[in-house]
Protein backbone atom coordinates (compact mmCIF):
# COMPACT_ATOMS: atom_id res chain seq x y z
CA UNK A 1 0.00 0.00 0.00
CA UNK A 2 3.43 1.95 -0.12
CA UNK A 3 3.09 4.76 -2.36
CA UNK A 4 -1.42 5.43 -2.24
CA UNK A 5 -2.58 8.68 -2.39
CA UNK A 6 -4.66 9.92 0.93
CA UNK A 7 -7.86 10.96 0.08
CA UNK A 8 -8.54 14.78 0.77
CA UNK A 9 -12.24 15.42 2.02
CA UNK A 10 -12.06 19.47 1.75
CA UNK A 11 -10.57 19.39 -1.78
CA UNK A 12 -13.30 16.77 -2.99
CA UNK A 13 -15.87 18.85 -1.65
CA UNK A 14 -14.26 22.29 -3.20
CA UNK A 15 -13.98 20.66 -6.31
CA UNK A 16 -17.92 19.65 -5.90
CA UNK A 17 -19.35 22.67 -5.69
CA UNK A 18 -16.82 25.25 -6.05
CA UNK A 19 -14.05 26.52 -3.70
CA UNK A 20 -15.24 30.19 -4.27
CA UNK A 21 -18.71 29.87 -3.93
CA UNK A 22 -19.88 31.40 -0.45
CA UNK A 23 -22.48 29.48 0.43
CA UNK A 24 -24.49 32.33 2.14
CA UNK A 25 -24.09 34.51 -1.28
CA UNK A 26 -27.40 33.26 -2.26
CA UNK A 27 -30.58 33.92 -0.59
CA UNK A 28 -33.61 31.18 -0.13
CA UNK A 29 -35.54 33.26 -2.35
CA UNK A 30 -33.24 32.85 -5.19
CA UNK A 31 -32.68 28.79 -4.21
CA UNK A 32 -35.94 28.16 -4.20
CA UNK A 33 -36.75 30.37 -7.49
CA UNK A 34 -34.21 28.06 -8.91
CA UNK A 35 -35.33 25.13 -7.89
CA UNK A 36 -39.16 26.28 -9.83
CA UNK A 37 -40.56 26.33 -5.95
CA UNK A 38 -42.29 29.15 -3.86
CA UNK A 39 -41.30 30.45 -1.01
CA UNK A 40 -45.24 29.99 0.42
CA UNK A 41 -44.83 26.15 0.07
CA UNK A 42 -42.79 23.86 2.54
CA UNK A 43 -42.54 20.23 1.00
CA UNK A 44 -42.62 17.56 3.54
CA UNK A 45 -43.39 13.74 3.01
CA UNK A 46 -46.80 11.27 4.76
CA UNK A 47 -47.32 7.65 4.65
CA UNK A 48 -50.42 7.22 3.31
CA UNK A 49 -52.77 4.36 3.09
CA UNK A 50 -52.38 2.60 -0.48
CA UNK A 51 -56.12 3.01 -0.92
CA UNK A 52 -56.14 7.10 0.02
CA UNK A 53 -52.95 6.97 -2.55
CA UNK A 54 -55.10 5.75 -5.24
CA UNK A 55 -57.93 7.59 -4.87
CA UNK A 56 -55.66 10.80 -4.68
CA UNK A 57 -54.06 10.25 -8.17
CA UNK A 58 -57.56 8.87 -9.72
CA UNK A 59 -59.31 12.72 -8.35
CA UNK A 60 -56.05 14.34 -9.94
CA UNK A 61 -56.61 12.30 -12.85
CA UNK A 62 -59.94 13.58 -13.35
CA UNK A 63 -59.78 16.77 -12.84
CA UNK A 64 -57.24 17.19 -15.07
CA UNK A 65 -54.80 18.57 -11.67
CA UNK A 66 -51.47 17.37 -10.56
CA UNK A 67 -51.27 15.34 -6.95
CA UNK A 68 -49.91 18.92 -5.53
CA UNK A 69 -52.84 21.09 -6.40
CA UNK A 70 -55.33 18.11 -5.51
CA UNK A 71 -53.70 17.08 -2.03
CA UNK A 72 -54.16 21.30 -0.95
CA UNK A 73 -57.40 21.59 -2.52
CA UNK A 74 -58.65 18.57 -0.26
CA UNK A 75 -56.54 19.71 2.90
CA UNK A 76 -58.33 23.11 2.47
CA UNK A 77 -61.47 21.55 2.68
CA UNK A 78 -60.63 20.14 5.55
CA UNK A 79 -59.17 22.12 7.27
CA UNK A 80 -61.49 25.42 7.00
CA UNK A 81 -62.20 25.82 10.74
CA UNK A 82 -58.07 25.99 11.00
CA UNK A 83 -57.46 27.95 8.16
CA UNK A 84 -59.44 30.93 9.57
Amino acid sequence: MAGRAKFDKESAFKSIIGASRDPEAESTEQQLAAKGMNKDHVQRSYFLDWDIDKALRRMALEEEKNLTETVNDILRKGLEEYLE
